[in-house]
């Protein structure tokens, strides 16, 4: 889909670079565009995690991704608002372009996303990273539901067959090739974003029961060994970026959450191995120190949490407007709304909770916490996570693995009392 082919020579198979791969060779300089296939297929390349070579903002797709993704959510939600026919027609139009179209739609795999360059067959093909590129799918399926509730015109029974067929094909991709397969065995953000997309898709073709089950098999597995007692993350801690990945992987297992609310199941109140919430991790981070990383990347998760669980205390909304006093106009705010998640525990304490005094309401609230975060993770005896069980070492992306010794640290992390974690 861009001025370089990917190895099947066909322009609408979807292609992007490893974003932590560079060149290493003595006949060309580290940091440079290598676009040519004679450049590319013959100079081997080195991973560095964390640090992006901007070589890979040279290809198309990958921003292309995220421009139509929220271009389709943005005038879908115009039109719902204003009823404005262009906002509908443009939404239907960026779908066809870039989904349904015979000459520019994009082919339902990823079997070139985030490939390694270098020489030899290994580097012909996509790294199971690359699944991690179509993150985004979501919002294209919320948003066709948000055409399909507002009457649009322009959503019409031959451009939902047409996607139907395409979110068919891509679901059945993730769950039978080896990338697919490859990135279902991982234990980091990578799985979780995965099922982000599998669920969202099995939702997008009517198969509930196919959506509920991907959810199902994350929150029973892999999730359980992701947030240590502490609210710590190991799988993300571990990396050369923490704040960014912590955030990243709370980004992925808060949109599971919201599409098995939207399915009528409860995982906000799922827990880990330790006794860990999503709650749980998002409080945990929220009180770290970023370390010159964007703090910004944790803003929605907050408003996020805030929706679902409650605010009584008000410490979510003291942060939100310590760091960017205009939340309540972003959009992040718009979205994360109690009334939006009938089956968080917000909605349901705000139920049980009818006609009760607020302090109170906060007070047992504030008890709750105060008796969670006196909870230290040696008092959970420690065992190396599932995914050991298959090998010595965890890949958490390409070429960069870790061991059970390297994570252990982080699962026995504990918490003073007077951490900003739990600050009120």
């Amino acid at each position: 889909m861009g001025s370089v082919s990917p190895p099947s020579g066909n322009p609408q198979d979807y292609l992007s670079w490893a974003p932590y791969h560079w060149p290493a060779c003595n006949w060309c300089t580290k940091g440079t565009t290598h676009l040519s296939n004679p450049a590319w297929t013959t100079c081997p390349y080195e991973v560095r995690d964390g640090k992006v070579n901007p070589d890979v903002s040279t290809l198309p797709d990958s921003p292309a991704v995220v421009h139509m993704t929220e271009s389709v959510l943005y005038n879908s939600l115009a039109y719902v608002m204003q009823k404005t026919g262009s906002y509908s027609k443009n939404a239907a139009s960026f779908i066809d372009a870039f989904f349904l179209s015979p000459s520019t739609g994009m082919r339902p795999n990823m079997n070139f996303g985030q490939m390694v360059r270098g020489p030899g067959q290994d580097h012909q093909i996509g790294t199971f990273t690359g699944v991690l590129d179509l993150r985004f799918l979501v919002k294209v399926v919320n948003s066709v539901q948000l055409l399909k509730a507002a009457g649009s015109p322009d959503w019409t029974s031959a451009r939902d067959q047409a996607l139907t067929s395409w979110m068919n094909q891509y679901s059945s991709w993730l769950q039978t090739s080896d990338l697919g397969k490859q990135v279902a065995s991982k234990a980091n953000n990578h799985y979780t974003f995965y099922v982000n997309q599998l669920a969202a898709a099995k939702m997008y073709v009517g198969d509930t029961k196919g959506a509920t089950a991907a959810l199902q098999s994350y929150f029973s597995n892999q999730y359980l060994d992701q947030i240590a007692a502490s609210g710590e993350q190991p799988f993300e801690a571990v990396r050369t970026r923490p704040y960014h990945y912590r955030c990243f992987n709370l980004e992925a297992m808060i949109t599971n959450a919201k599409l098995g609310d939207q399915l009528g199941t409860n995982f906000w109140s799922a827990k880990s191995k330790y006794g860990a919430t999503i709650q749980t991790a998002l409080d945990y981070t929220m009180g770290l120190d970023p370390k010159g990383e964007d703090v910004s990347d944790i803003f929605p998760h907050v408003a996020a949490v805030a929706a679902a669980y409650g605010d009584p205390s008000g410490k979510y909304a003291a942060f939100l407007q310590k760091q960017v006093s205009s939340y309540k106009s972003m959009p992040f705010w718009f979205y994360d709304q109690t009334s939006a998640l009938p089956n968080s525990p917000a909605a349901h304490s705000t139920q049980k909770r009818a006609g009760m005094d607020k302090a109170f309401a906060a007070a047992e609230d504030i008890k709750e916490m105060m008796v969670n975060t006196v909870l230290k993770a040696s008092q959970i005896p420690f065992e190396c996570p599932a995914v050991f069980t298959l090998g010595p070492e965890t890949e958490l992306d390409d070429g960069i693995f870790v061991t059970c010794k390297q994570v252990e640290p982080f699962y026995e992390i504990q918490i003073p009392l007077n951490s900003s974690a739990i600050a009120m």
